[in-house]
């Protein structure tokens, strides 16, 4: 048995920035008018950490104190912006086939690690026409303080579907040199792939296990990782 673990946004779909300025707005209405994402590095972050790092630039020392509404605020924020239509996030190109490829396969099973809040990510998968439903196990930036931690928790979920969760069955699949970080450190194997804000030559440089353009291929892919052992 396998498990495939991927990332969200740059990875399966590109959100068109509609989750950092809704996240923006919700943080003004929160903290006050000063508060910025400029220039924080969130690619394959957990969403509370952008949100502390940009609470931090503020000075605000109480920023736990409002994280919860933060939270709240931001999925309101996010909701109505997909309402409203504002902008509408997109498949990227190769996705729909690994998805298909891989549902077909009774050996593997699909799950979701990423930064996103457990509560945002399948409001933002079924804007882009994906079922979050195929993704049986996941772990999210509200469940655990790191994005390694992440892995390990989507992995234990896995373990207790009945299966030996060997890591060297799970492959992290993701677009930043994050995803790659997450998947070392937990024995994990790890597919980086140059559809967010990475180019293929930085994401070589991770020594990530494969480096893709795009999932289209993905199925022969892991099926050639699984025969290397």
């Amino acid at each position: 048995m396998y498990l495939v673990l991927f990332d969200i946004d740059g990875t399966l779909l590109h959100s068109q920035g509609l989750g950092s300025r809704a996240m923006e707005r919700a943080g003004r209405k929160v903290l006050g008018p000063s508060f910025t994402l400029e220039g924080i590095d969130f690619g394959g972050a957990l969403d509370p950490w952008i949100y502390r790092q940009a609470a931090g630039r503020m000075g605000r020392t109480d920023a736990d104190e409002f994280h919860a509404a933060f939270h709240d605020e931001y999925l309101v924020e996010l909701t109505r912006s997909l309402d409203n239509g504002e902008r509408t996030p997109r498949v990227i190109p190769g996705v729909e086939v690994a998805l298909r490829g891989l549902a077909g396969q009774t050996h593997t099973t699909l799950g979701l690690v990423t930064g996103n809040y457990a509560r945002a990510a399948p409001l933002k998968l079924r804007a882009a026409g994906l079922d979050p439903s195929v993704f049986v196990v996941g772990a999210f930036g509200d469940d655990g303080p790191t994005r390694p931690e992440l892995v390990r928790l989507a992995v234990e979920q896995w373990g207790a579907r009945g299966v030996e969760p060997d890591p060297r069955r799970v492959v992290v699949i993701g677009d930043t040199p994050r995803d790659v970080d997450c998947a070392r450190k937990n024995g994990c194997r790890s597919v980086a792939v140059a559809t967010g804000v990475h180019t293929f030559e930085q994401l070589e440089a991770t020594g990530a296990d494969q480096v893709v353009r795009d999932l289209a291929d993905l199925v022969a892919l892991l099926e050639r990782l699984w025969a290397s052992g």
